[in-house]
């Protein structure tokens, strides 16, 4: 009787598939700048063919993620750098509020895109008050500020003027309003020669709808 234990069979040169679900996803936020600028770029100027695509894009990016980079590239046209800035050896695209014509029609259709998103964020469970920051800092950070005191505030209240409506789009809840004066309050506070201008801007959002009479 042979008493030699059978060798039990082995598998060579395979290797198990991890399943997708189970490899944990790297954050690669340029990726997702990547695709979403492409898409932008094959949209052209023509709104309603961009706010589609946004649309069907939430099904397959990841909003939630990436929704500080969604933002930098809707209000400044590419995902910014250090310092505010729109990095050079970064795609970017015009279709974008800050590229917009200034006038009330445009913005207002821009406006409308961005509502779309945040209807995006609405599903993905992304509160208010943090897409809110995320627009403040996008606005404020793409500026050349002046740096003399007397002359920022008037500068600010010109920029934040026009930018109003969008701010406004996403204040629709006192803790988004509350939200977005802390976030003055620590810009002002951060950036010493903005001090005079605080009160100002509060009184502009006060009277342009970002804040409501209740606030």
């Amino acid at each position: 009787m042979n008493n030699q234990k059978q060798q039990k069979p082995t598998l060579s040169g395979q290797r198990f598939k991890t399943r997708k679900r189970d490899e944990k996803e790297r954050f690669d936020p340029t990726q997702f700048q990547d695709c979403i600028i492409q898409g932008l770029t094959e949209t052209g100027t023509d709104l309603e063919a961009v706010a589609k695509f946004l649309d069907a894009s939430g099904a397959k990016l990841d909003y939630r993620r990436y929704a500080e980079t969604l933002f930098d590239i809707l209000v400044a046209g590419g995902m910014l750098a250090p310092g505010g800035t729109l990095a050079d050896d970064m795609m970017r695209t015009d279709v974008c509020v800050f590229a917009a014509q200034e006038d009330l029609e445009t913005m207002q259709a821009f406006a409308q895109i961005i509502l779309y998103v945040k209807e995006e964020m609405k599903k993905n469970n992304i509160p208010e008050p943090v897409v809110i920051g995320i627009v403040w800092s996008s606005v404020m950070s793409t500026v050349e500020w002046n740096k003399k005191e007397e002359l920022v505030a008037e500068q600010a209240i010109k920029h934040l003027k026009q930018y109003s409506p969008l701010l406004a789009a996403f204040t629709t809840q006192g803790q988004s309003e509350l939200t977005l004066l802390l976030k003055i309050q620590e810009y002002c506070y951060d950036n010493i020669h903005f001090m005079k201008a605080f009160q100002k801007i509060v009184v502009l959002f006060y009277k342009a709808e970002p804040f409501s009479r209740a606030f």
